[in-house]
C-alpha cells in the first residue's frame, strides 16, 4: 500500500470542476478523474454484522473496486448488512471502506435497500452519514447528528421490485479553481481538500463511510430503532460509489474538512 499523506485544505472549500490551467505561473493544476466503483462481499458469511461479530471491523468492512458484479442473486451472489439506526458503532451501521487514487472533489453513493415487511411509508427517507478520508473526519465535530450530517433522499424502486435505490452526493471534498488577473490570464490555481496533485494524481486516499437511516419514515424494531437492510454485489443490486461524477445526484450534502 502506498504511503498516505494527510489531507490539506485551503481557507475555503468549493465544489467546482476546474479545467487544467493554461498559465505558466508554475505550481500544480489538479484535475478530477471520474471513476465508478462497486461494493463487494467480504468476510465468511453474506451478512456484514455476522462477519463483524466473528472477525472484527478490520476484516468485516465492505470494500469496493472498479469491477461490476458479474453474478445474479439467482446464482447465489450478493451480500448485505442490517441498519438498526445506530451511531458509528459498526455493529449497527454497515461500514464501507476502500481507496481512491488521485484528486478527489466529490462522490456519489448509490446503494440498494431491500424492501422489508416494515416498509418505508414516506416518499422520502433521511440518512445519517459519517466518515473520514485518511483518518480526517469528512464532517468534523460540531455537526449533527453525532458529528455527522443528514441527507434526505427520494428512493426509487428498482426494476426487480425487491429493492429501492438511494442515491446522494457528498461534495466539497476538494477543489481546484483558476485565479485570473484583470486581463483574464491564469496567474494561480487555488486548491485544497483532497486535491493535492498535478493532473489526476495517484496518491492513495483511504475512505471510510457509515450510512444509516435517521428519523421517521422507515420500519422500527420494538425498541424504536430504525430498521433497514442494505444489499450489494449482484447484477440486480450493483451498489457502489462514483468518484468525481460528471453530474451530481439531486440529493447532496457538503463536507467540511478541517481548514489548513
Amino acid at each position: 500500500m502506498k504511503a498516505i499523506r494527510p489531507i490539506l485544505s485551503a481557507s475555503i472549500l468549493l465544489a467546482v470542476t476546474a479545467a487544467p490551467a493554461l498559465g505558466t505561473h508554475g505550481g500544480i493544476h489538479p484535475t478530477f478523474r471520474t471513476e465508478p466503483t462497486y461494493f463487494h462481499c467480504n468476510g465468511q458469511t453474506k451478512v456484514y454484522q455476522v462477519n463483524w461479530a466473528a472477525l472484527g471491523l478490520e476484516s468485516a468492512y465492505v470494500p469496493w473496486n472498479t469491477t461490476p458484479p458479474a453474478d445474479s442473486v439467482t446464482d447465489g451472489a450478493g451480500c448485505g448488512g442490517l441498519d438498526w439506526g445506530g451511531t458509528t458503532n459498526p455493529l449497527y451501521d454497515t461500514t464501507f471502506r476502500g481507496v481512491f487514487n488521485g484528486n478527489l472533489r466529490d462522490m456519489t453513493i448509490r446503494i440498494h435497500a431491500l424492501l422489508l415487511s416494515q416498509a418505508r411509508v414516506d416518499p422520502t427517507s433521511t440518512l445519517r452519514l459519517e466518515g473520514d478520508i485518511d483518518g480526517v473526519p469528512i464532517f468534523p465535530p460540531g455537526g449533527q447528528p453525532n458529528h455527522g450530517r443528514t441527507v434526505t433522499v427520494t428512493p426509487v424502486k428498482s426494476s426487480t421490485g425487491v429493492s429501492e435505490v438511494y442515491e446522494f452526493s457528498i461534495t466539497n471534498l476538494g477543489f481546484a479553481t483558476d485565479v485570473l488577473d484583470e486581463q483574464g490570464n491564469v496567474v494561480d490555481v487555488e486548491h485544497g481538500g483532497a486535491a493535492l496533485e498535478n493532473g489526476d494524481g495517484e496518491m492513495e486516499h483511504v475512505i471510510t463511510l457509515f450510512i444509516g437511516h435517521h428519523g421517521t419514515g422507515f420500519g422500527q424494531d420494538p425498541a424504536g430503532h430504525k430498521v433497514g437492510a442494505w444489499a450489494w454485489d449482484t447484477t440486480e443490486v450493483p451498489s457502489g460509489i462514483t468518484f468525481n461524477p460528471g453530474t451530481l445526484a439531486t440529493a447532496k450534502v457538503a463536507a467540511n474538512l478541517p481548514q489548513l
